[in-house]
C-alpha cells in the first residue's frame, strides 16, 4: 500500500484485490460462456427460428466479482414474435442448451432459464431484438445496457463498481429481485459512473434524502419536480437509455436507507470487515426460547407447505400474504410490533409476527360520529343501542358517541386460525398462497415453534436474526 494513503483507499485496495477476477478465472468462465452461446445458437438452428445469442450482465460489462460469476446469455428474437411464441420458443431453446444440468424455472417480467454448470449460474434470457425506445419487454433494454456500460466504464471504474457491489452484498442488500429488493448490478454501475468512485459515493450518499434524484445524462435537467411527480419511489436515478424509467424502482425505502446508514458507519470506522459478511447467525434453540421468556415476547408463526409458483413470485404472494395478515391483525386490535416472511422455496413457508399482546381484554372501545351528524349518529345509534355485544354506551364523550363492545376475538392463534380455514382469499391472502393454506396449515404460539426451529438450519438463521434484529456491519 502507498505511504499516504487514507484509511479508505487503503481498505478499499484491500478490497479491490480480492474481488478483481484473475486471469486464469476470467478465461475459464469466458471460455463457458462461448460454449453456451454456441449450444444456443445450434438449439435456434434447430427450431427454425431467426434469432440470435449474446453475453451480456456483468461478466459481458466486466463488473462482476471473482468467485461470483453470473453468465446471463441473452437470445434476440424478431419482434414479429407473440409474447407466448418468445416465451416457448426462449424457455425451449433454453433447456435443450443446458439440457443435463439442474434447470429452474425464473420469472422476471416473462419466464427465463436458471441452470448451474460447473459452479457458475447461467441465465439464459429470451427478449426481442428492437430499436431503442421501441420496447416490447422489459429485458429488451438489456443489449443497450451492456453497450452502454461498456463504452463508458474505463478500466479503474469497473474495479469502483465491484467494490460497491462487495459493499452491498456484505449486508444482504444487493439484487433488484423481489426477495431482496435491493439494488441492481446496472444501478450500481449507473450510481458509480455519476459519482466517479466508490468513496464519493458513499459520502455524497449519507446526506441523501427521500426522493433523491440521479439523472446521468441530464433528462429532466431544469425540471426535477416533474421527475418526483413522474416517479414517486425513494431513491430515482433516470436509465440512461429509457428517460421513462426509473432503475431504482426496486429498490425498498428501507433498503435505500440501509444502504446510508452504513455508508455513514463505514466512513466513521472503516474497515474489511463492511465487505466481508458475518457468517450467518444461529442461536441455540435454548437461547431462542429463552429469549423469548426472559423478555416475554408474544410470537405467532403461520407455516405452510410448498406453494405452486416460480420463486420471484412466491416471494411476492408471500410479502402479500404477510401485509394482508398484518392488517387483519391489527384491525382486530393486536398490534404489530412486526413481521418477516421465510421460505426454503420449496417445500416450507412461514410468516413470523412479534405482537404487542397476544391475548386481549374482552371488552373494547369504539367511537362513532361526532353528535352534530345527525344522519351518522342515528345510525350509530339504531346499530349498537340494542345489539348483543354493547356492554357500555352509547354515550356522548367530548362531542361524540362511545360505545364499548366485546370483542369478536381476544386471542391473535384463533382470529388467524379462523380466517384461514378456507385458504384466506377474502381477508387478501395471496391466491397461490391460500391454494396451499388450504392444503394445510399450523399457527404455532411462542416456544411451539421450538421443533421447526431445530429442523430446518435455514429457518434457524432467519429468526435468529429476526430476534437480534440489527444489522451485522453496527457489530464492526
Amino acid at each position: 500500500m502507498c505511504q499516504g494513503m487514507s484509511t479508505i483507499e487503503k481498505v478499499c485496495s484491500q478490497v479491490l484485490r480480492m474481488v478483481t477476477p484473475r486471469p486464469s478465472e476470467r478465461k475459464r468462465i469466458l471460455d463457458l460462456a462461448e460454449s453456451i452461446m454456441l449450444k444456443v445458437s445450434k438449439e435456434l438452428a434447430a427450431s427454425g427460428v431467426e434469432a440470435s445469442a449474446r453475453l451480456d450482465g456483468s461478466v459481458a460489462k466486466d463488473t462482476w466479482l471473482s468467485g461470483e460469476a453470473d453468465l446471463d446469455i441473452f437470445i434476440q428474437f424478431p419482434s414479429t414474435l407473440t409474447r407466448e411464441e418468445l416465451e416457448k420458443y426462449g424457455l425451449n431453446v433454453g433447456r435443450r442448451a443446458v439440457r443435463g444440468h439442474k434447470v429452474v424455472e425464473r420469472f422476471a417480467e416473462h419466464p427465463y432459464i436458471e441452470a448451474y454448470i460447473d459452479e457458475t449460474r447461467v441465465n439464459i434470457v429470451p427478449c426481442y431484438m428492437v430499436e431503442k425506445g421501441k420496447w416490447r419487454s422489459a429485458t429488451d433494454r438489456t443489449p443497450y445496457h451492456t453497450e452502454y456500460m461498456k463504452k463508458r466504464l474505463a478500466n479503474g471504474l469497473k474495479g469502483q463498481v465491484r467494490i460497491l457491489k462487495k459493499f452491498l452484498k456484505a449486508s444482504g442488500i444487493y439484487g433488484a429481485e423481489i426477495k431482496t429488493s435491493g439494488f441492481s448490478g446496472f444501478l450500481c454501475e449507473t450510481l458509480t459512473l455519476h459519482y466517479g468512485s466508490f468513496q464519493n459515493l458513499i459520502k455524497a450518499s449519507t446526506g441523501w434524502r427521500r426522493g433523491h434524484i440521479v439523472d446521468l445524462e441530464r433528462y429532466y435537467s431544469g425540471r426535477e419536480d416533474e421527475l418526483r411527480d413522474l416517479f414517486t419511489e425513494p431513491l430515482i436515478v433516470v436509465d440512461p437509455i429509457d428517460e421513462g424509467r426509473n432503475i431504482a424502482a426496486s429498490v425498498a425505502e428501507d433498503k435505500m436507507w440501509s444502504f446510508v446508514a452504513q455508508s455513514r458507519e463505514f466512513l466513521k470506522k472503516p474497515a474489511p470487515t463492511f465487505f466481508s459478511p458475518k457468517p450467518g447467525r444461529r442461536l441455540t434453540e435454548r437461547q431462542i426460547l429463552g429469549r423469548m421468556r426472559k423478555n416475554e415476547l408474544y410470537m405467532l408463526f403461520l407455516i405452510f407447505g410448498k406453494v405452486d409458483a416460480v420463486v420471484d413470485v412466491l416471494w411476492s404472494q408471500l410479502y402479500k400474504t404477510e401485509g394482508s395478515l398484518r392488517n387483519l391483525l391489527s384491525g382486530n386490535g393486536f398490534n404489530v410490533l412486526r413481521s418477516a416472511a421465510w421460505s426454503d422455496e420449496s417445500d416450507l413457508n412461514v410468516i413470523v409476527f412479534e405482537l404487542e399482546n397476544i391475548h386481549l381484554s374482552a371488552v373494547r372501545k369504539h367511537y362513532g360520529p361526532p353528535v352534530a351528524m345527525a344522519k351518522d349518529s342515528e345510525s350509530f345509534l339504531q346499530k349498537h343501542l340494542a345489539a348483543s355485544n354493547t356492554v357500555s354506551g352509547p354515550r356522548i364523550e367530548d362531542g361524540r358517541w362511545v360505545v364499548e363492545r366485546l370483542r369478536n376475538y381476544r386471542d391473535a392463534k384463533s382470529l388467524l386460525t379462523d380466517f384461514l380455514r378456507g385458504g384466506g382469499r377474502d381477508i387478501g391472502v395471496a391466491s397461490l398462497v391460500a391454494e396451499s393454506i388450504k392444503r394445510k396449515f399450523r399457527i404455532l404460539v411462542g416456544e411451539g415453534i421450538a421443533e421447526t426451529y431445530s429442523r430446518n438450519k435455514g429457518f434457524a438463521e432467519f429468526l435468529s436474526n429476526f430476534m437480534v434484529g440489527k444489522p451485522s456491519w453496527l457489530d464492526f
